[in-house]
């Protein structure tokens, strides 16, 4: 890679007396840091790509979707993120070289990959993220669970005991009979049929967990541990199951207790969208942050995100809501200038209308 003059290049585009050429200089150096990172995390087994069938071509256009947001400029033409990152620690340390310079520029990199990946990922798939979450939550707080990273990948044991120290990162090759790292894993079969003997809906994501990590460690013909991906796995899947077994073919019949309660909840959004459509004109209408017609859209598009919690569609994507608007719209669009201010009003109604729930309940 090359790194001749980087500072030099660097301090330039943050001055704004760059070249064309220097600035097409930068964003390729980044893209092949950022195409490096997605390039390793496909190799560990995490899927990065799409569905596409050249996958290198689709990781070129994934780096640079992940660099472009660091490129983004101010009123004035300014590479905001760029200079806030860069100039704090030039003045910091005067004498940085230029091999101090890429090695800070491999850290923003990766470190902006990573947020966008996380994006990208609760974009295509929300309830998988939200459970990701929840089963990081349920490590953090427990006890019982622990957690040791191998080749970039995260699994998670059942101590059952074992003495660790929580300050401590774990090194799996210090506890190999534990962990029974040379039987092979459990087959994801068995594991699923273990786990629904013991799943229950009403169950927290920490207690289930618990439950399959327990049943794992007494099984002593297995490896002693789960990747994160194979818990995701385990619990949709123990999702998906529960809610098809509960459909009933022939469907049931509303009540007219169950219409009335409908129209009272539906009632509250329109209660909740006078709010918001106040606070749409008193905060970016009135000041021509926004104009008439995309506040409309805006409106249109916060009226779905309410409805999809009613429908218990609490994970619908709030790109996905303002594009049925927008057809046109892309997602480097919606970043860029939709995503901070939509965002943000999908919030404030949402979390007045779960107060509005809470009082109905």
């Amino acid at each position: 890679m090359e790194t001749q003059n980087i500072k030099q290049l660097v301090s330039d585009i943050c001055a704004g007396s760059y070249s064309q050429s220097q600035l097409v200089k930068l964003i390729h150096l980044m893209q092949k840091i950022s195409l490096g990172y997605l390039k390793y995390q496909e190799i560990i087994g995490k899927r990065i790509a799409g569905e596409r069938g050249d996958t290198f071509l689709e990781l070129e256009d994934l780096a640079v979707d992940c660099i472009a947001e660091l490129f983004s400029r101010d009123e004035k033409g300014n590479f905001v993120q760029l200079k806030r990152y860069y100039e704090q620690r030039f003045a910091e340390d005067e004498t940085i070289d230029d091999n101090e310079v890429i090695i800070l520029t491999r850290r923003l990199v990766v470190r902006k990959t990573k947020q966008e990946l996380s994006r990208i990922f609760r974009e295509r798939d929300p309830e998988g993220a939200k459970i990701v979450r929840n089963i990081k939550v349920a490590i953090r707080t427990s006890e019982k669970l622990a957690v040791f990273m191998e080749m970039g990948r995260e699994y998670v044991f059942y101590k059952n005991g074992l003495d660790i120290d929580p300050d401590l990162q774990i090194n799996p090759d210090s506890i190999p009979e534990y962990l029974r790292r040379s039987k092979p894993p459990v087959p994801h079969d068995v594991l699923h049929t273990r786990f629904i003997d013991i799943y229950s809906p009403s169950d927290s994501v920490s207690s289930s967990i618990r439950k399959i990590l327990r049943t794992v460690n007494e099984t002593e013909d297995y490896q002693n541990f789960l990747s994160l991906e194979s818990l995701v796995k385990l619990i949709r899947r123990a999702k998906f199951d529960t809610a098809r077994e509960n459909i009933k073919p022939d469907g049931s019949t509303p009540t007219p207790l169950d219409e009335l309660e409908s129209q009272e909840i539906e009632s509250y959004i329109d209660v909740v969208m006078e709010k918001v459509r106040s606070k749409i004109h008193s905060q970016y209408l009135d000041s021509n942050k926004i104009d008439a017609e995309r506040a409309a859209i805006y409106e249109k598009a916060l009226r779905d995100v309410l409805f999809d919690l009613i429908q218990k569609k609490d994970t619908s994507s709030y790109f996905r809501n303002l594009r049925y608007y927008l057809p046109e719209l892309t997602q480097k669009q919606y970043r860029q200038n939709e995503r901070s201010v939509f965002e943000y009003l999908a919030k404030v109604a949402k979390r007045e209308f779960r107060g509005h729930l809470k009082q109905l309940l």
